[in-house]
């Protein structure tokens, strides 16, 4: 609180130790970053989880780490590329986990060192950043719903990002790509609701990578967090919402784009002036 005084503690009967206890995820792009930790912390909150990646060593090693909280996880190696290996990763991960209510579609095609403005974009890596961003979520969400349906209650959360309604210079697919992902994402919560599912998207704005920010200069941070009215974002920021969402806490909420951005979508940067 902003006067510096105790916040009083919720009755113990509003307190839930184990969110999610019962619920049986996959989280796609696990193995690292956001992923890792939405992963992590579901385990943590009592859901078994199924790592999705395509390094079996960095998949392990996320299991492991599970494993050690006390938590319940396998892994599955999947390249969302293939539209075939997306009815086969719900498959596995529903065998692995005995059912399915909670899809975190999360993997990316990332945009670093080939994307480009809309002029000089190449036609395959147009294709390619539109198979993973969005066909690939398309086709898990169509073989998890029937599973959801089953299990009687189900949540979608989309990972996108603020560059789907703020895009930069240069990120012309990424951006498109996450755009029409957010409209997925409204469309399933139109048509599902009455089956019990709901789908929602988070919008992160720019979050510290574990490998991409290792030697972040201190003026590159500085110009980062004049964009930003609180604080950087982290990779657990991203994995606290996500627990609401995929929780019984949030069942008010379907269609909704969460833009978990420090405030920078609301508000005009420092570092503009």
């Amino acid at each position: 609180m902003r006067d510096g005084g105790a916040r009083p503690l919720p009755p113990a009967n509003k307190v839930r130790a184990v969110r999610l206890a019962g619920e049986r995820a996959l989280v796609t792009g696990s193995t690292a970053g956001i992923g890792k930790a939405i992963a992590v912390e579901f385990a943590a909150q009592g859901a078994r989880v199924c790592v999705h990646g395509r390094d079996a060593s960095r998949g392990a090693a996320v299991v492991d780490q599970i494993a050690a909280g006390g938590g319940q996880a396998s892994f599955v190696t999947a390249d969302l590329d293939l539209a075939s290996a997306c009815r086969e990763l719900v498959d596995s991960a529903a065998e692995a986990l005995e059912g399915l209510t909670v899809l975190v579609n999360n993997a990316v095609a990332s945009p670093d060192g080939h994307d480009a403005t809309v002029g000089d974009v190449e036609p395959g890596y147009w294709e390619h950043a539109l198979r993973v961003n969005l066909t690939a979520p398309m086709l898990l969400c169509q073989a998890a719903i029937p599973l959801m349906i089953d299990a009687g209650h189900g949540s979608i959360i989309n990972v996108s990002s603020r560059q789907a309604e703020r895009p930069s210079p240069g990120l012309a697919a990424y951006a498109a790509s996450k755009g029409g992902l957010n409209a997925l994402t409204r469309s399933i919560a139109v048509e599902y609701a009455r089956e019990g599912i709901r789908c929602n998207t988070i919008s992160p704005g720019y979050v510290i990578n574990e490998r991409r920010d290792a030697q972040l200069a201190p003026e590159r941070r500085q110009r980062l967090e004049a964009m930003h009215l609180t604080r950087l974002g982290e990779a657990e920021d991203v994995a606290f919402a996500s627990v609401y969402l995929a929780s019984r806490e949030s069942e008010l909420l379907t269609g909704i784009n969460l833009q978990l951005d420090g405030g920078s979508s609301i508000a005009r940067a420092a570092s503009l002036g």
